[in-house]
């Protein structure tokens, strides 16, 4: 019973952080309270990974259990960053430990079956169109695009880990 309380509690925080993350990236990056909203995604994000982990955790073997320390890091180090603990240089960081992470998750939930194709290449393509976006200014519509498609991505994911037919 606890196990399939992780795994809905992460379901639906997925749910959250993905519908919020769609809605960050249309909101202009100079809005006052963006700050705050990126450290609620952050938040969401760090939760649902425990769920989603936990759902697939007994076919996701030790390459699963490394894309979710990777993910935790990285949502560790993007946390500490919204807080200012840590300073904007460490973005780039966090985001990447993240990407990598996920990127892991995505490739073994593939193999393992767990969760729908198409809401894997959603997570794997928010992680190459991001990049591309942030580290060229005259692309920055693709940053967008892939946190519209990560939020897409990762809200299905959490949709797909709620319903009761895969819980073991």
């Amino acid at each position: 019973m606890v196990k399939i309380n992780l795994i809905r509690l992460g379901g639906l925080t997925a749910v959250l952080a993905g519908i919020l993350r769609v809605f960050s990236s249309v909101l202009p990056t100079t809005s006052p309270r963006i700050k705050a909203l990126y450290l609620v995604i952050d938040i969401l994000l760090l939760i649902s990974i425990i769920g989603l982990f936990e759902f697939q955790r007994l076919e996701a073997g030790i390459p699963g259990t490394l894309a979710v320390l990777l993910q935790v890091l990285g949502a560790l180090i993007l946390i500490g960053r919204d807080l200012a603990i840590l300073s904007d240089a460490f973005y780039p960081i966090g985001a990447l430990t993240f990407a990598v992470g996920l990127d892991l998750f995505a490739i073994t939930s593939w193999k393992a079956k767990t969760l729908p194709r198409w809401v894997l290449l959603l997570l794997i393509l928010s992680t190459v169109i991001g990049p591309i976006g942030f580290f060229s200014p005259s692309l920055s519509i693709l940053f967008a695009a892939s946190g519209i498609v990560f939020g897409i991505g990762f809200a299905s994911a959490g949709t797909a880990i709620c319903l009761p037919r895969r819980h073991r």
